[in-house]
């Protein structure tokens, strides 16, 4: 098709096909004639009118909001025109309508119009791995591979292969192309990155120990294997295999730092410290690795080491910002207030400084009062950045709700909701602040609201279903919406401790001491402890009850529910 007809093809809508008319108000507006009812012409008798024609035909109909029929026109076009462009608008039509079958049509006769186009190659192959055309999508990820070079081109590859819908067809694609072109290290990289991300830990496992028996010196590889092991909870066998590629590599700071962190996963401390300074050793003065480092400490719980490379960070005077905000974090775990006050105020700039402004209006309420307090969370609810103002409206009506301040946080959620009408978690929290304050029906709105939105919102589902268990009689429909949540979220220790509660009220106590004692593994929280230890008093089991409410107080003294069951068991 000449360049020409998909130039001329918005004059020819406009003027050979449209007619003008006056609406009520003497405004022109254009009428288009339904000429997708037209019969058109047939590729025996002119192939280029067929062409033309189909343009027409699809663009009328992607104006309508009609992309498959679009898409569909765009095709018949592709298949007649040797204009790229066709071809190419045919795939992204068929891709946004989400015929796929018909997108690959389009890709494929794009590829041919264009050969060497790195955009068709990709998404013809893609196609095709989802298409169940493993082979062929191989193949063509091959050129690819041999377009780009090898470490290149099979990182385009992988990141291809990872947004496939079918990861095991990505894998036994890639599973080909590891057999075509077995002596390249960078496609068994590849091959196994592919596996871990897709959670199939012992194929990556395989597939990484294969490589690395083929190529003993593949740092990425062993690397690799090091996370598969430490996925599949070994962590000694990852130490070892990044201590002894690190023997070999001595110099290799990414190895140095992977086995770092393996070592504060395992909580061996004693080889962390020495291991940080060998690094910081290979790069004194790199801002990140000194960050990093502080952040790997945090993540050990070993605050004074941390702190110890947070401020050998501020005084380098480089990422300092990032520097003052996990100062300041710090300080605040510590109840140090001020100090951390001090450290927030100097987040000037960066991605941690909404965060520092919201930890610095909380902090007020501590240190000055709940006055002082609002004064900086309404500043930051009128920030124009939504995401920041709802952050604040949030913050503030969860501290408020904490505080025992029920009204107040209620005035401040109903003033979010106007601001953020269809917010999720607005609704959710007024749903926790009035199910406190004991208005349940107020409560259930709120979730009920929610599910409206969003029918399957776990949160939403486990928050109503327990509120109704807990506060109500509705023990059946309380069930059915928590076992909705525990179905999504089995491992989750709130829904588990929900589900444990709701079978207690069911009456079917050896279920739910069950799944309660699960929770309570899962999560030694006051809440849990609570429902715990009535189930095993009921089951007579009464010196357990104790020793749980015991336990439990000594981690949190004040727990309002903990000291009312304590008291009510008692009597």
């Amino acid at each position: 098709m000449p360049r020409v007809l998909a130039v001329a093809l918005p004059a020819l809508i406009l003027a050979g096909c449209a007619q003008t008319h006056l609406n009520a108000s003497g405004t022109e507006y254009i009428e288009v004639p339904p000429i997708l009812s037209i019969p058109g012409p047939t590729a025996a008798d002119d192939p280029e009118a067929v062409v033309l024609f189909s343009l027409l035909a699809a663009e009328m109909a992607a104006q309508s909001g009609d992309y498959a029929q679009a898409s569909r026109y765009y095709l018949e076009a592709a298949r007649l025109s040797d204009d790229v462009k066709v071809a190419e608008r045919a795939t992204r039509l068929a891709l946004f309508a989400r015929n796929h079958p018909r997108a690959l049509d389009a890709a494929e006769r794009w590829l041919v119009l264009a050969p060497g186009s790195l955009e068709a190659m990709q998404l013809t192959a893609v196609l095709m791995v989802g298409e169940g055309r493993e082979r062929d999508a191989a193949a063509l990820l091959q050129r690819i591979v041999e377009q780009l070079g090898s470490e290149e081109g099979y990182g385009v590859v992988l990141s291809l292969l990872v947004q496939s819908e079918d990861r095991d067809a990505a894998l036994r694609t890639l599973a080909m192309l590891v057999d075509a072109d077995s002596d390249e290290p960078t496609a068994w990289q590849a091959h196994a990155e592919l596996a871990l991300r897709s959670d199939e830990l012992h194929q990556a496992r395989v597939v990484a120990q294969a490589g690395v028996d083929r190529f003993p010196e593949a740092v990425q590889l062993r690397m690799i294997l090091a996370r598969a092991l430490t996925e599949l909870e070994d962590p000694d066998a990852a130490i070892a295999t990044l201590a002894a590629a690190i023997e070999a590599h001595p110099e290799r700071r990414d190895l140095r730092l992977a086995y770092a962190r393996a070592l504060v996963d395992t909580e061996d401390f004693e080889r962390v410290r020495p291991e940080f300074d060998r690094l910081l050793a290979l790069a004194p003065d790199d801002a990140d690795l000194l960050l990093t480092i502080a952040l790997l400490s945090l993540e050990a719980g070993r605050f004074s080491l941390a702190e110890d490379y947070l401020e050998r960070l501020l005084a380098s005077g480089r990422r300092t910002h990032d520097a003052n905000y996990y100062l300041g974090r710090l300080h605040e775990q510590a109840g140090d207030l001020e100090a951390a006050r001090r450290f927030y105020r100097a987040v000037e700039e960066g991605q941690h400084a909404d965060d520092a402004d919201l930890r610095l209006a909380r902090l007020a309420a501590d240190l000055d009062g709940l006055e002082a307090s609002r004064e900086l969370f309404a500043r930051l609810q009128d920030d124009p950045d939504g995401g920041i103002a709802l952050r604040a409206y949030l913050g503030e009506a969860s501290l408020l709700r904490e505080r025992g301040e029920l009204d107040a946080a209620l005035e401040r959620l109903a003033r979010g909701l106007i601001q953020f009408p269809r917010s999720e978690q607005l609704l959710y929290l007024r749903g926790l602040v009035h199910e406190r304050a004991g208005d349940i029906p107020a409560a259930e709105a709120d979730f009920r609201a929610i599910l409206e939105m969003d029918p399957e919102n776990v949160s939403a589902l486990n928050a109503l279903g327990y509120t109704l268990a807990d506060r109500t009689d509705r023990y059946e429909e309380a069930y059915d919406l928590i076992l909705r949540a525990y179905e999504q979220r089995p491992d989750d220790a709130a829904i588990v401790d929900s589900y444990g509660w709701v079978l207690y009220r069911l009456g079917r106590l050896d279920e739910a001491v069950v799944q309660l004692e699960r929770a309570y593994e899962l999560m030694p929280d006051g809440e849990i402890a609570s429902n715990l230890a009535v189930v095993l008093w009921e089951l007579g089991r009464r010196e357990e009850s104790r020793a749980i409410i015991d336990e439990a107080l000594q981690q949190d003294p004040d727990h309002d529910r903990l000291l009312r069951v304590k008291r009510e068991l008692e009597h």
